[in-house]
């Protein structure tokens, strides 16, 4: 299944374009989730600012997935981490700061 979601539509004279995203971990929308990433969309590339666990766990490669699959349906070609974010590791690929 690769099909792309359209980030604008037009209405009357007006255009809105999907520029920023906040994504839930949760298993049903509107129950507390477990993990929230803000997501900043330009042209095709998608800026990552910020990715935090409830938990202070490590970002899994899983989490990670998830957000690239989101990302390739918006048609987003490059993604970019927040270098003040935590560093990137082999795997898992986040480590959340403990303090």
């Amino acid at each position: 299944m690769n099909e792309k979601i359209t980030r604008h539509i037009k209405i009357n004279d007006w255009i809105f374009e999907v520029k920023m995203v906040k994504a839930i971990r949760v298993e049903n929308y509107g129950e507390p989730y477990s993990a929230v990433a803000n997501i900043n969309l330009n042209g095709n590339n998608a800026y990552i600012d910020g990715m935090m666990q409830k938990n202070l766990l490590q970002i899994s490669t899983k989490d990670i997935a998830a957000i690239e699959q989101y990302c390739d349906k918006m048609s987003i070609d490059d993604i970019t981490f927040d270098t003040q974010a935590p560093k990137l590791h082999s795997s898992p690929l986040f480590s959340l700061p403990t303090g």
